[in-house]
């Protein structure tokens, strides 16, 4: 991800979408699970305002349909808007033991 141009980070984030709203429905939560210890990492390296606005619209629809935690959700929301070096302590922060994302099972 660190390599992709803007927009094709923008078409990854779709296509984690799609794995992730589909694991929800199949209850494979073991990818969601995996895909939310890596997307806070890939969203704080979303620079572009545009492709930015678009991934804080899968945000909500993820908060909308209770894919992820609140807990969850914020950390995403906020990992947009950090830098690379902050984004660092958000990830050792979600990797305590009790990851806010394992929360909710359905």
């Amino acid at each position: 991800l660190p390599s992709a141009a803007f927009p094709h980070r923008l078409n990854l984030f779709y296509l984690a979408n799609d794995v992730i709203q589909n694991c929800k429905r199949k209850n494979a939560i073991v990818f969601r699970d995996t895909f939310a210890e890596v997307l806070p990492e890939a969203a704080s390296l979303v620079k572009d305002p545009s492709v930015s606005k678009s991934i804080e619209r899968i945000f909500k629809i993820w908060e909308d349909r209770n894919v992820y935690p609140e807990e969850t959700i914020l950390a995403l929301k906020e990992a947009l808007s950090t830098t690379f070096k902050t984004q660092k302590q958000l990830k050792e922060s979600l990797n305590k033991p009790n990851k806010p994302w394992k929360k909710s099972q359905s």
